[in-house]
């Protein structure tokens, strides 16, 4: 139960990861240069600086569920 609990959880993780990561600019674009404003509502950098924020949060939580899912298997 809980196993499949933390798998579905891992799925949706790998999802928003994968959506976070292909949202990003590469920094010679600059995204927030090409949005006219740089906006401090994701962060003190503008939006990118949110969406980084956002893909290390995911990232991390990747992270402690693929231990949490190799615990639990054992």
């Amino acid at each position: 139960m809980i196993l499949t609990l933390f798998i579905v959880l891992f799925a949706l993780v790998c999802v928003g990861l994968i959506f976070f990561v292909l949202l990003q600019v590469p920094k010679q674009a600059g995204l927030s240069a090409s949005m006219a404003s740089g906006g401090s509502l994701l962060g003190g950098r503008g939006v990118e600086g949110g969406l980084i924020r956002i893909t290390s949060v995911l990232g991390g939580f990747f992270m402690l569920l693929a231990l949490l899912i190799n615990l639990v298997s054992r």
